[in-house]
């Protein structure tokens, strides 16, 4: 029988058990864990192959900080107080907060950016961030302007966000997209110093009509600009397939060992005599269903289309939706493939009946589906 059994469990799993008990090692086991891994690299490696993500300033990709801008508050110089909120925000970990007593005008600047490119084929298009203004009035703003430094502070586009900004409601996340360049008719340069070429900084302005003057407050996020190219994401894995192979060989070794002693322990008070290391080999050899799960992950990322990211959807929409269906169809159906070998090999290990050795089987595996569900 091939490497003790590990396939034949699968066409025919009575037959596999009975030589497997009657000679059982790790080894068989230790094989599945090894395919598992190597199906899970794989399929990591698949999904990365169909997912673009569009380039940004700062990087989304950056697993560390993908959104600098927001997380720093000594970036930004403004007229109001500055901290970090670390409880309302959208993305990584904290928003930037402005807050001010007994005003109508909050401004912002964000400083220190670098030279940005908003001109060329391979130049940002499109500046893109998110604004919650709070006012006990609960009023909008009556103005709002957005700038674009260009070397210094006295050269620079201007773009009125006023219509935008009126739209939005108190207390409300809003997303802005503005587009960039030479083909967006609302900028208004002040000098002929300003180039689209070198973007250097960033200012918003916020006023309230004095009959609302209050103490305000603004929280900032997700500011980037955006590129309209798209990367592939498996040019960013880095040490994503190590990962992989990591995260496999942990999730399995835990599912294995909780599993196994589960199993054996429920076995013990159905007066099954048989030694734990039998217990740990029939959950072993059952969990070849995790290997196909994960062999059945690939064949789906082979044949969907490209998936395309930015920082604010994910298109198309009907492809992340079979993604989402198939993949929690399988995580929650195929550990039941592995419930009915365990079956078997418990039924085979016991002369228990069938339906007994089920019963230690589904409580045995109770420990995978507390953990799906906890993670």
């Amino acid at each position: 029988m091939f490497a003790y059994g590990v396939f034949k469990v699968i066409y025919s799993p009575f037959k596999a058990f009975k030589e497997i008990i009657q000679n059982p090692k790790y080894i068989g086991p230790i094989l599945i864990m090894i395919l598992f891994v190597l199906a899970s690299m794989g399929s990591e490696y698949a999904r990365a192959s169909k997912l673009y993500v569009q380039q940004t300033l700062p990087n989304t990709l950056d697993p560390y900080n993908p959104d600098p801008w927001t997380e720093n508050c000594t970036m930004w110089i403004s007229n109001a107080e500055i901290t970090c909120n670390n409880d309302d925000y959208l993305l990584g970990h904290k928003s930037i907060q402005f807050s001010i007593t007994n005003n109508d005008t909050i401004w912002m600047e964000l400083k220190n950016i670098g030279q940005i490119n908003c001109l060329s084929t391979d130049g940002y298009k499109n500046l893109s961030f998110c604004i919650k203004w709070i006012n006990p009035t609960a009023d909008p703003p009556q103005n709002a302007s957005l700038y674009l430094f260009s070397m210094g502070t006295t050269d620079y586009f201007y773009y009125d966000l006023a219509e935008l900004i009126n739209q939005t409601k108190n207390d409300e996340w809003n997303n802005f997209t503005i587009p960039l360049g030479l083909d967006a008719e609302q900028w208004v340069n002040s000098s002929a110093q300003t180039a689209w070429d070198n973007v250097t900084g960033l200012k918003l302005d916020m006023v309230w009509a004095q009959s609302t003057r209050s103490n305000l407050t603004i929280l900032v996020d997700k500011v980037y600009f955006q590129s309209g190219n798209f990367e592939p994401l498996i040019n960013s894995m880095g040490n994503m397939i190590a990962f992989s192979a990591f995260n496999a060989v942990t999730t399995f070794c835990i599912y294995w060992m909780l599993c196994g002693m589960a199993v054996f322990i429920v076995g013990k008070m159905f007066k099954i005599k048989a030694e734990f290391k039998v217990f740990l080999i029939i959950v072993g050899y059952a969990l070849i269903a995790m290997v196909v799960m994960q062999v059945l992950f690939n064949i789906l990322y082979l044949l969907i289309s490209p998936l395309y990211i930015t920082v604010d959807a994910i298109s198309p929409t009907s492809v992340l939706q079979t993604i989402i269906l198939f993949t929690s169809s399988m995580v929650l159906l195929l550990p039941v493939w592995s419930i009915i070998i365990s079956s078997i090999g418990v039924h085979t290990a016991s002369d228990l009946p069938l339906s007994k050795s089920a019963v230690i089987a589904i409580i045995g595996f109770l420990p995978y589906y507390v953990l799906l569900f906890v993670a």
